[in-house]
């Protein structure tokens, strides 16, 4: 295959710029110079700054870049280096087949080979091989040495609260350490972490970040070993793909060579009351069902059980179930107030409120019609900018040739030439990128008119299923329905305001609305256990019905269209 249209990827990390220079500029440059030589027209170039070659999560160059690929917008794409493309084998071995997929060439200008050949494709496998050597070699290498200065007592990096960081070294910040012992001592003479949290709140107190303390981080800097003058290193053990499945049995634990902030005596006196106190929240024997839907009407943050218990006067007790906002009860009421409403009679109020929109038929039916109108809307608007994108583009790819007809007639200096050139060259990457956003929108869009009936039906459904199944399943239903609940004061009391349901049609096997009607009819069918099925043809009867509203694609703008219960007029 000839060679005519060529793509440009550069990458390089803070660590390699700052230590070998592998500049951008200097890539782009030497790979402009390589495609002018052989007659190539760059296509596109693509650049990903100051961004680590592990891994192609968190490169949206390198997305583009395949994206453009699989558009067969080139032939080749030319890189300075192989570890440019990645320094891990697996991925790059990856890239290149979707290379080859579409039949595009890979070059690498500084080893000298193209994958076209069987002894090219042999050694990328072998030099990446190596990249990838060279990766865990020097992983390894900086996890020895930061294992090598916690045993030595050092501190390896990261912001602790007391502390600043000087010349890698751990000193003490005397504002923010008087706060430490402050909550050490509240702590010792018997104080919880909410009393704690909202005492710094009030204060006027800020974490590291300029945030409120949050009863989190104050028992994490109770925890804290690094405040009795001690190193602790290694407690989880590959954390990128384990997170805290991966505890250490047998972590470092040494002195530091920072100050302590905490005495022997007060951290032994804290250890013994933390070690004595029950961390685990007071549980109910019934479920909050509405648990992560409720949306605190002040700050917006979500709103958690909470539960407080009357005394009568012949000393029965009696407890009262309530929502409150997490910023409250998480860090007092600095950060928010508690805006507490009723938990039965909130669920109550819920049910009720779906029950009257599905019963509705005609409110029902508009506003389904009113989202499919919307998906339309949405493509026609998509669609005109798209032109205008095109319009621009022409017209770039005019003022190019007459900047260049200039030059070959010698009216325009070449540094002139360069500088338009560029900043021409920059207003184009700028164009398609945004024309590859568009077309991908426009494909996620479906233009198909959604069954308002399936709707109601699935809604009637979720009603009959609930109101006999248990309180732990009415929970999961709720959840996979429903997207959040707002809440409206009135006087000095709270109640519903908005519901949005949530309907997910974006995949098949895998959205919540598919797993919904998978819930709901197999409540009712006993079916206990379920395999997904291998095509459409083998779905059971109860899903086939609803088989239409998984191909329709909701707006970009709003991808999962919420219809609104309560819609104040």
């Amino acid at each position: 295959m000839d060679i005519s249209r060529v793509a440009i990827y550069a990458r390089v990390s803070t660590e390699e710029q700052a230590k070998e220079g592998f500049s951008i500029a200097a890539q782009l440059q030497t790979l402009r110079q390589y495609a002018q030589i052989y007659n190539w027209e760059v296509i596109d170039e693509y650049v990903d700054e100051g961004i680590s070659g592990k891994s192609v999560k968190g490169r949206p160059e390198m997305k583009r870049l395949i994206k453009d690929v699989e558009n067969e917008r080139f032939d080749a794409v030319i890189v300075w280096k192989i570890s440019r493309l990645s320094r891990n084998m697996l991925e790059t071995l990856m890239i290149l087949d979707k290379f080859e997929k579409y039949n595009v060439k890979f070059i690498s200008y500084s080893e000298n080979f193209d994958t076209s050949s069987p002894i090219g494709r042999l050694v990328l496998q072998i030099m990446a091989s190596i990249a990838e050597m060279e990766r865990n070699t020097l992983a390894e290498n900086v996890k020895l040495g930061m294992k090598q200065r916690a045993l030595e007592g050092r501190w390896n990096g990261g912001v602790v609260f007391g502390y600043d960081t000087v010349k890698k070294e751990l000193v003490i910040n005397e504002k923010e350490a008087e706060v430490v012992q402050l909550i050490y001592h509240m702590y010792a003479n018997g104080k919880g972490l909410r009393a704690i949290s909202n005492h710094l709140n009030k204060a006027g107190y800020k974490t590291k970040r300029n945030r409120y303390f949050s009863i989190n981080g104050v028992a994490q800097i109770l925890d804290n070993v690094i405040y009795n003058g001690k190193i602790s290193w290694l407690k989880f053990e590959n954390w990128d793909s384990k997170r805290r499945k991966g505890k250490n049995p047998n972590p470092i634990l040494v002195e530091g060579k920072h100050e302590p902030i905490i005495s022997d005596e007060l951290w032994s006196v804290v250890r013994a009351r933390r070690k004595s106190k029950s961390f685990k929240q007071r549980q109910s024997n019934e479920p909050f069902l509405l648990s992560g839907l409720l949306r605190c009407p002040d700050c917006g943050q979500g709103m958690v059980p909470s539960i407080t218990t009357h005394t009568r006067k012949d000393g029965t007790k009696r407890k009262h179930r309530y929502y409150v906002c997490s910023d409250f009860h998480n860090k007092g009421s600095a950060a928010c107030k508690a805006n507490s409403i009723k938990a039965y009679k909130a669920e109550e109020t819920v049910i009720k409120k779906i029950e009257h929109f599905s019963s509705n038929k005609k409110r029902l039916y508009k506003t389904i019609t009113d989202i499919s109108s919307s998906s339309a809307h949405s493509i026609s608007k998509l669609n005109k900018e798209l032109e205008k994108i095109e319009i621009r583009l022409k017209e770039i790819e005019q003022l190019q040739a007459k900047y260049m007809d200039a030059f070959e007639k010698n009216t325009l200096p070449v540094d002139i030439l360069q500088e338009r050139l560029q900043k021409v060259s920059n207003d184009k990457r700028g164009l398609e990128q945004k024309k590859n956003e568009i077309i991908i929108q426009l494909g996620s869009i479906d233009s198909k008119v959604i069954q308002p009936d399936l709707i109601e039906n699935l809604l009637k459904k979720f009603l009959s299923v609930y109101r006999k199944t248990s309180r732990e399943n009415k929970k999961q239903l709720l959840q996979l329905l429903i997207d959040n609940i707002s809440i409206k004061q009135i006087d000095k009391s709270r109640t519903i305001k908005n519901i949005e349901l949530e309907f997910d049609f974006t995949e098949l096997n895998i959205s919540k609305t598919f797993i919904l009607i998978h819930l709901l009819y197999r409540e009712t069918d006993n079916e206990h256990t379920f395999s997904i099925p291998a095509s459409d043809k083998e779905l059971p009867p109860y899903l086939q019905q609803f088989l239409p509203l998984f191909v329709v694609r909701f707006p970009p703008n709003n991808p999962k269209s919420p219809i609104h219960l309560l819609k104040q007029h």
